[in-house]
């Protein structure tokens, strides 16, 4: 079943985004093909590429639900309006990370948090940088959290998403005890806390999103990396979830890659109508000259899923897409994009405590 949706969203997406023969002649067969592999065997199989995330330590305690936070009260330890280097220790090791407290920062208001995660070889100080979101911290009073990763097999920091090069930390429970640290110092709203990543940083946010979606409101992943998830992908509710994609990503390929592990993105797409119960087919709701918006409706619990694809860009994390169409321009900001997508999902009240 899912074939024959792949194919036709592929078929809609690819003529949509060009109008050129040879692209569609080009692209539609190896996404075909791609789907075809990935309908025949379970990503499971590529036990070569994938490891078990590390196991919980004796000691460890991983928060899956939501709790109160106690920092509301207290004096913030960051001057609002600036961004500092903080450290926890989690699953046996010192981790790091970065904050950023807005300029209107009141410990007596809870706020939103986001987690935003770099990706892989690149750091928190970095990820900051490329995604703009302590500047919209500021204009929406949000606290921003870039966790950072460790170093890997390869020498180069990352996340624990499941490929043999990535770190064998384990990371689901440092998202927890960062959690639980971040609300014991800074006044936060339990049901308002979000994720989102670039690249190997936007497939941590798809685990979360399968591991961790009972403390976690709704998830964001730009030009992410999908690898199988060890033990499989089992929300326990509806995930809310935005991503956006370019079809000329040569690191993650829009059509996917069996050699690196990653799903075609349409593929990946369909597997999270699938679980939260949505509607087969999206809706195009935005379409510009090379960018067209998706969205699939339906789903259980009001959520949604969305999906821009960007025609011709690369492995990259757009701080802003132009759209020049019929004589006019109009401006896309990532950050705002995402910000927008997670007001409209606050965790539910069934799952606080």
């Amino acid at each position: 079943m899912f074939m024959i949706h792949l194919i036709r969203r592929s078929s809609k997406g690819v003529k949509s985004l060009s109008q050129n023969r040879r692209t569609l002649t080009i692209v539609l067969p190896i996404l075909c093909i791609c789907a075809l592999f990935w309908s025949m065997i379970s990503f499971s199989a590529f036990i070569h590429t994938t490891i078990s995330f590390a196991s919980v330590r004796a000691g460890d305690t991983l928060t899956r639900f939501p709790i109160k936070s106690t920092g509301c009260g207290k004096p913030s330890l960051v001057a609002p309006g600036t961004s500092t280097h903080q450290t926890i220790f989690s699953g046996g090791i010192s981790r790091s990370y970065l904050v950023h407290i807005p300029r209107k920062y009141r410990d007596t208001t809870a706020q939103a948090l986001i987690l935003n995660f770099h990706g892989h070889g690149s750091s928190a100080l970095q990820q900051e940088s490329r995604t703009g979101f302590s500047s919209l911290a500021d204009t929406y009073d949000i606290i921003v959290a870039y966790p950072q990763g460790v170093v890997g097999p390869d020498h180069q920091t990352g996340w624990n998403t499941g490929p043999l090069r990535n770190p064998s930390t384990n990371d689901v429970l440092y998202v927890s005890d960062l959690l639980n640290h971040l609300q014991a110092t800074w006044c936060i709203n339990p049901r308002r806390i979000y994720a989102a990543g670039f690249s190997n940083g936007g497939g941590m946010t798809n685990v979360l999103a399968c591991k961790f979606a009972g403390r976690i409101a709704a998830f964001a992943a730009v030009a992410g990396a999908y690898p199988a998830v060890p033990g499989g992908c089992h929300p326990i509710r509806p995930v809310p979830f935005i991503e956006l994609h370019g079809t000329s990503d040569s690191i993650v390929p829009y059509g996917g890659s069996l050699i690196k592990g990653y799903p075609p993105v349409p593929l990946w797409l369909w597997q999270w109508a699938e679980r939260d119960g949505c509607a087969s087919d999206p809706a195009n709701f935005f379409h510009q000259a090379n960018v067209t918006g998706e969205r699939w409706m339906g789903c259980r619990d009001h959520v949604t899923i969305i999906h821009y694809l960007i025609g011709n860009m690369e492995h990259t994390w757009p701080r802003r897409i132009i759209v020049r169409y019929q004589g006019q321009t109009t401006a896309l900001y990532t950050a705002k994009l995402i910000w927008a997508f997670f007001q409209n999902y606050p965790l539910p009240v069934v799952l606080t405590r």
